[in-house]
């Protein structure tokens, strides 16, 4: 994977991800366009944390496309937090009150390998 190609990825994926907050900002409204209800304040509370910290993951994956020197941990971060929420939206993939996670699942889940590919191929870097 050449420079040019990771660097078009992480901006589409760093867009894509910091686009999750939305969900910081206006929760209910979030999760309504998702197909998702939260009623209660410690539902919509955490709806809120996981909006600003998908987006702060997102701002660090744009970073990476500049900063070179910091790209593998920040990959190795974005590909750990994205690796969960796909293995948690594939263990609940029935449950109806989580449909609306199943987009972010296959972006992240495509995240994840794209990431791996560039991360492995990383000479003296990784694995």
């Amino acid at each position: 994977m050449n420079e040019k190609t990771i660097r078009i990825i992480l901006y589409v994926s760093g867009i894509g991800t910091m686009l999750a907050g939305l969900q910081f900002v206006a929760p209910t409204l979030f999760l309504q366009a998702s197909g998702m209800q939260v009623g209660d304040v410690t539902g919509l509370f955490f709806a809120r944390h996981w909006g600003l910290m998908a987006f702060v993951v997102g701002a660090l994956i744009l970073y990476a496309i500049r900063h070179t020197q910091a790209r593998q941990a920040i990959l190795m971060a974005a590909d750990a937090e994205k690796l969960g929420l796909v293995a948690m939206v594939m263990l609940n993939w029935s449950e109806p009150a989580l449909q609306g996670l199943h987009v972010a699942a296959f972006f992240d889940g495509a995240c994840v390998v794209l990431y791996l590919i560039y991360l492995l191929r990383q000479p003296g870097k990784s694995g």
